[in-house]
């Protein structure tokens, strides 16, 4: 949508002047939803951010020539110490926020692909230049800490996928 100019009365004459146009950026990232079996029940891979007000899934920038599954792969091992493998796509989510660049106010428009991951090896540690925590959560607790409203909803769609896959194979099949 383009600005129209504004009419503004200064010193009893009309000037006219357009609005400062604020600069957009576009970023695409991946990501995972890494869950894997405990005797307690299923866990969920989860990072904290600002002095751990902030729980949020594993994600991050994709880099010139990757798939979004590799960089999903890549972001969870470098942000949390964990090998995991991609099982499907899990879809997007897409949101913006307000950066300044120097004084200068940028729109970033973020697009999000995130997979189902199954936890391969690995200890859990944070890359501490990105992340301030990693921590496995039981499902139930991760469903209440998770920040985003999104991220959130792409758990659920993960469960769900998961349900759907034990499903379609039968106990005592092989790959059960």
């Amino acid at each position: 949508m383009r600005s129209r100019p504004v009419a503004v009365k200064h010193s009893g004459q009309k000037t006219r002047r357009t609005p400062r146009r604020v600069a957009r950026r576009q970023v695409v990232s991946a990501g995972g939803v890494v869950l894997r079996e405990r005797a307690g029940g299923l866990e969920v891979l989860a990072i904290t951010i600002r002095s751990g007000r902030i729980w949020s899934l594993p994600k991050g920038q994709v880099e010139k020539g990757e798939r979004y599954a590799q960089t999903a792969v890549r972001e969870v091992r470098e942000e949390t110490g964990i090998e995991a493998k991609v099982r499907s796509s899990l879809g997007r989510i897409r949101y913006h926020f307000v950066v300044k660049d120097d004084t200068v106010p940028v729109t970033v428009d973020k697009e999000v692909h995130y997979f189902l991951m199954r936890y391969q090896k690995g200890e859990a540690r944070p890359q501490l230049a990105e992340v301030e925590g990693v921590a496995w959560l039981p499902v139930a607790e991760a469903e209440h800490k998770l920040s985003y409203a999104n991220e959130k909803r792409m758990l659920a769609k993960a469960l769900v996928q998961l349900a759907a896959e034990k499903n379609r194979i039968a106990p005592g099949a092989k790959g059960a």
